[in-house]
């Protein structure tokens, strides 16, 4: 079974979750039955305003340093947690997909963003 962190930004936002929630659904949808997905915010986005930033990070290092791959949604690059994750990933030599979002769809980039290897089709 493959562990993979889905990295969404969050900023408290409980709609950013819920995004994630119906992304994970889609894949769920399509992907074979050996994925596992882990989303950090619904494991500890609950500490987002009781703990330090940076502590609340040493969490989901913790977490991503046991998942066979980190897949960033968009809106990565403007999160400084997701930007975190990616770096740590990087470091650690943990394969790093993009999850693009398109009138409902997604497709999944595998570690190169010009390399398509997964849609899902629409709703």
């Amino acid at each position: 079974m493959k562990l993979i962190y889905i990295a969404h930004p969050f900023g408290g936002k409980q709609e950013n979750a819920q995004r994630v929630e119906t992304i994970i659904k889609k894949l769920l949808a399509v992907l074979p039955d050996n994925y596992t997905f882990y989303s950090p915010l619904h494991a500890t986005g609950f500490l987002y305003n009781i703990m330090p930033y940076e502590r609340g990070m040493e969490h989901c290092f913790e977490v991503l340093s046991r998942c066979d791959e980190l897949w960033l949604c968009e809106g990565w690059e403007n999160s400084r947690g997701c930007r975190m994750e990616k770096e740590y990933a990087e470091k650690h030599n943990i394969p790093i997909s993009y999850v693009k979002e398109h009138n409902k769809c997604l497709t999944l980039l595998k570690s190169n963003p010009a390399l398509p290897a997964l849609t899902t089709p629409s709703e």
